[in-house]
Parts: structure tokens; C-alpha cells; sequence
């Protein structure tokens, strides 16, 4: 069974819909539809954006949602998925390809969503990366008299993501090195650039709003099984997926248990349908039982 599993933010870089054009030159289809639907240039931000403008989350969203959801209408006339999935972002690329939303829909709610989340600031978030990750970050959690502090992104055994007030990941910043220090441990502390405490209580207000949004958009039942991120486990309605993208900015990004959930469905390929190639990383960190490929001409054999 082959799972299309869709990167979300983290995975863009300049240029990228560049080597897209080059490769499949019938994407820039979507990407005309994608300027026409919204009025502003959004295949702009995937030829000419820098660095730095690809960096904002109003600008980062809606590139990688492009991106995917262009490079999908071309394999899908090679293979056909069986389960989609996506990390964040990724799971309304997922939505899209399983039929729950058309293009428009898909592209407005990803525009909605970035506005809301780009100014939700405050706060930021930690990956915490090696063997032993999972447990030394739960440890600290344990200890710390946190009030925002959660784990947003449980991405593999070997890597989670803290998210809350910047005062409180400098606490938990401490905690984990005497953590480590204590268990031994050689882990990876990594700040992540980004402007907002993603997918924690500090993104209660910006899911309230979304969650109005979610009201008036009419869902469909997936064509196709989706293995959703709050829950980590498939939705085959449209009221499940409903249900679990209501919560979904403010829930812990369940990567691990969506990517074993694949598993059990009978999933022994993935391809990484976006930017870059770390969802394939993370696949690898989780099991041996999925082979998984970009699909980004950088990286795509074949």
C-alpha cells in the first residue's frame, strides 16, 4: 500500500518552485489557478521569495501548500495513494488530495490559518533531538511547574518538539541539560525560528477563530483514508476529520502514532509529496516497515 505523506512548514527553501516548473512544467497550472482564486501572486513566493520572506508564517503556509498541492496533481496520474497524511500544515494538503475540500477551499483556510497563527506571537519552541528524547523531555515536563510548556510535535522516537512562553522553554532549557547530564545523554537542544508557540494553550485564541472559520466551510467524506494529526488515527467521515481539525492548532502533532497507524493499515510505501525530504527522515526514525522517497526534484530517484 503507498501513503502520500505531506511535509508542513520547516520544510520550505528559496527557489523551490523553480525545480518544480523545470521538472513538471504542467504544475504551473495550479499555480496560475492558485493566483486567480486568491488575486495576489502566491506562485511568486515559490520562484522568487528569499530566505527571510518564506520565513513568515503568512508567507511560508500558503507556498508549501502550493507547492504540494501541485506536485500531487501530477503523480496522482502515475499512482493513486491508498492513505494520505500530512505533519501540520501538511494535513490540509492531505485534505485536499483525499477530497474532504476542492483546491479553493483547501487554499483559503491554509491562508486563514497562517494569518491567525503568524499573529498569534509570543512564545517559541525547542526540538529536542537524539535517543532518549522522548523520555528526557517528558522528565521535564514532570519536574517544571509549567503552565503553557507541552510538547507540540511527537516526531519519532528520537525527536519531539517543546512549545510554549519563551520564559518557560529557557526553565525547560535548563532542566534538560541537567536531564541529560544526569542520564548520560548526549541530546540536541535546537531553538526553532519561529515567531509563535505552535500547536500549544498558547494557540487557544487563534483555534477559537479558525474553528469559526471551520463552521461555515463544507466538509466531505475522504475518498480515500486520511490519518489525521490530534488524533493520530484515520478518519473515513467527514465528521471525524471536522472534529479533529477543529482542535487541531492548539493538539500536539501526533507524527509517531499517525505513522504507526499507517502501519497497521498495511502501508509499506510513502511518498513525501512537498518541499525537502525530512518527513521521510522521521519515517525512518519510527519504523523499518515503510520505504519512503521524496518526491522534490532535489532529491527524487527515478
Amino acid at each position: 500500500m503507498l501513503a502520500y505523506a505531506f511535509p508542513g512548514q520547516g520544510s520550505q527553501y528559496s527557489g523551490m518552485g523553480k525545480l518544480l516548473l523545470e521538472r513538471y512544467p504542467e504544475v504551473e497550472e495550479t499555480f496560475k489557478l492558485a493566483d486567480s482564486i486568491t488575486g495576489i501572486s502566491v506562485s511568486r513566493l515559490l520562484t522568487e521569495a528569499s530566505e527571510e520572506e518564506l520565513k513568515d508564517t503568512i508567507n511560508t503556509q500558503p507556498a508549501i501548500f502550493l507547492y504540494s498541492a501541485a506536485l500531487y496533481e501530477v503523480l496522482k496520474k502515475r499512482r493513486q495513494p491508498d492513505v494520505v497524511f500530512g505533519h501540520s500544515l501538511g494535513e490540509f494538503s492531505a485534505l485536499y488530495a483525499a477530497g474532504v475540500f476542492n483546491f479553493e477551499t483547501a487554499l483559503n483556510l491554509v491562508i486563514e490559518r497562517g494569518r491567525l497563527m503568524g499573529r498569534s506571537g509570543g512564545g517559541t519552541m525547542l526540538a529536542v533531538v537524539g535517543a532518549g528524547a522522548h523520555d528526557v523531555a517528558m522528565a521535564v515536563l514532570e519536574k517544571g511547574n509549567f503552565k503553557t510548556l507541552v510538547i507540540a510535535n511527537y516526531n519519532s522516537p528520537k525527536q519531539v518538539v517543546l512549545s510554549g512562553t519563551k520564559e518557560e522553554i529557557d526553565e525547560a532549557l535548563n532542566l534538560l541539560k541537567e536531564e541529560m547530564e544526569s542520564r548520560r545523554l548526549r541530546l540536541r537542544l535546537i531553538p526553532l525560528k519561529v515567531g509563535a508557540a505552535f500547536h500549544s494553550p498558547l494557540m487557544e485564541t487563534a483555534a477559537r477563530e479558525f474553528a469559526r472559520i471551520l463552521e461555515k466551510v463544507e466538509f466531505r467524506d475522504p475518498r480515500i483514508p486520511v490519518i489525521m494529526n490530534s488524533t493520530g488515527r484515520i478518519a473515513r467521515t467527514a465528521e471525524e476529520v471536522k472534529n479533529a481539525l477543529m482542535v487541531q492548532l492548539r493538539s500536539p502533532v501526533r507524527f509517531t502514532d499517525m505513522v504507526g497507524e499507517a502501519v497497521k493499515l498495511g502501508v509499506n510505501e510513502a511518498w513525501e509529496v512537498g518541499p525537502g525530504r525530512v518527513l521521510c527522515g522521521l519515517i525512518y526514525q519510527i519504523t523499518d516497515k515503510i520505504t519512503c522517497h521524496p518526491q522534490d526534484p532535489r532529491y527524487f530517484q527515478g
